[in-house]
């Protein structure tokens, strides 16, 4: 499997248990409930390490899928390839996906789409050597160490409309894995209402 869906959610097996059982050693009357984290919203880690194919996932299906030819096939919404992104719409697809960047807002914070602002991929055939900015719709999602030669994400709300016409905000979290390999994108994403 080329990505991992790794839900990050709060279990209640507490519920499962006799009462007592969640009372603390120490005699104090805290809850398990007092101490719980709040729940994480699903996060997907795409494998993107390999630079001569690209990783399709479908935001609706929240999976990887292998459409037969990508660039006429409604299948997917994003691809992944290294730390490129890719959308479904301009010269990357033609399923229509379009993207608005939001700066200076919180995941949280976005609970309705943008009436504006919205860009696709327009890629060059022919780019330049480490051109900066290739044309993907997602482009510049990550900060670059010249230094350390490590990417950070910039912590940007992205709003995607997908090929079916919804609406999802997505956040870009990481370009590394737990052991500190680089190619292994993720990000977190949730629907959200169309614009007004």
């Amino acid at each position: 499997m080329r990505f991992h869906l790794l839900r990050k959610r709060v279990l209640i097996a507490a519920l499962s248990l006799p009462v007592g059982a969640c009372e603390p050693a120490d005699g104090s009357s805290e809850t398990a409930s007092d101490t719980e984290a709040p729940d994480e919203l699903e996060r997907v880690t795409i494998d993107a390490r390999d630079e001569t194919r690209w990783v399709h996932f479908d935001l609706e299906a929240g999976a990887e899928v292998t459409p037969a030819t990508p660039e006429d096939s409604p299948e997917w919404d994003l691809a992944f390839s290294r730390f490129n992104v890719a959308v479904n719409g301009g010269t990357s697809g033609s399923g229509g996906v379009v993207v608005a960047t939001l700066a200076g807002v919180t995941f949280d914070e976005v609970a309705q789409a943008p009436a504006d602002g919205y860009v696709t991929d327009e890629v060059s055939s022919i780019p330049e050597p480490m051109e900066l900015e290739p044309g993907y719709a997602f482009d510049l999602w990550y900060d670059y160490d010249p230094i350390t030669h490590a990417l950070s994400a910039r912590g940007l709300i992205h709003v995607v409309r997908t090929v079916e016409g919804a609406y999802y905000k997505i956040e870009l979290l990481d370009y590394y894995d737990t052991a500190g390999s680089a190619g292994f994108v993720s990000f977190r994403y949730e629907p959200i209402e169309p614009p007004a």
